[in-house]
């Protein structure tokens, strides 16, 4: 199934993941989450979203995902610097 979330969770189910992104000679923000195809803006710990860091530093992204209805969900996310 192209709907993994929609299918493999009901609603109330959560799931996490960690997304490590490890930055280059430009740094690069994760900002946008699609699932199922559809995008959803997430609620950022603290209340704001991502910063840019160093280039050499490797971010880990932390999503966790709350099904809240049919193919609607609620992301929380975080972002650590690990340099």
């Amino acid at each position: 199934s192209s709907d993994v979330c929609s299918s493999d969770l009901s609603t109330g189910d959560n799931i996490t993941a960690v997304f490590l992104v490890t930055q280059g000679a430009t740094a690069y923000i994760n900002s946008a989450v699609t699932i199922d195809g559809n995008i959803v803006t997430p609620k950022w710990q603290n209340g704001t979203g991502p910063l840019a860091t160093s280039t050499s530093a490797v971010d880990a992204y932390v999503y966790t995902i709350i099904k809240t209805g049919s193919a609607t969900f609620s992301v929380f996310a975080s972002q650590t610097k690990f340099a």
